[in-house]
């Protein structure tokens, strides 16, 4: 038995969504300790590595708060858009990582916003446990933003993504409606330790 209780042929491929402030990489890094996974990755360093792929005033140069600005107007539908259309393009390399992982009998956690449930690929989807996190606060959520750099991001103070919290929870709503097409659990992380406990539970029981 490995730390922990886990039985040391247990592998975890683990999805995690959230949009900014509400603990992905908290929650990430402790389930890593706690299952004894290795890999951990992020959704953000991945659209960075593809960043160099897709030269030019492409929807992926954007931030995805401002993606919009390809489709028209700053409109609910085109942040919509803006979203969908980022999420499919790095999705793709998501499902090759989820492949390797599954392949490889490897443990992995990847953390992400973007997280929508239709874009990984039909086969592998019941070998993946997903999960999303939110805060149902926008003025927690928020909060959280601005005092993350307490934690887990020295270098990266939370008033910019703040100012965009409400194009932000529109991703979140967008992601949500589908962890409910999906049956993918929801997560509220108002309660950082409370909400910690039972996604390990979660994660174990499964």
């Amino acid at each position: 038995m490995a730390r922990g209780g886990r039985l040391k042929n247990s592998k975890y491929v683990i999805f995690i969504g959230g949009i900014p402030g509400v603990g992905k990489t908290s929650i990430s890094g402790y389930l890593a300790k706690a299952l004894n996974v290795d890999i951990v990755l992020s959704g953000d360093y991945l659209r960075e590595f593809m960043r160099p792929f897709f030269p030019g005033d492409n929807v992926i140069q954007h931030s995805v708060y401002d993606a919009w600005k390809q489709f028209g107007t700053d409109s609910r539908e085109n942040i919509e858009k803006g979203f969908r259309e980022q999420a499919e393009l790095i999705n793709k390399g998501f499902n090759s990582v989820f492949r390797r992982a599954i392949s490889n009998g490897e443990s992995v956690i990847l953390e992400s916003l973007y997280f929508l449930p239709s874009l990984v690929d039909v086969d592998i989807r019941n070998e993946i446990i997903m999960l999303y996190l939110y805060v149902e606060n926008m003025e927690e959520n928020a909060k959280k933003l601005l005092e993350r750099t307490k934690f887990t991001h020295s270098g990266s103070p939370g008033n910019r993504l703040a100012d965009q919290l409400p194009r932000y929870r529109i991703l979140m709503d967008t992601s949500m409606k589908e962890c409910k097409t999906f049956n993918i659990p929801v997560f509220d992380t108002t309660d950082y330790y409370v909400s910690r406990m039972k996604i390990s539970q979660y994660v174990r029981g499964r």
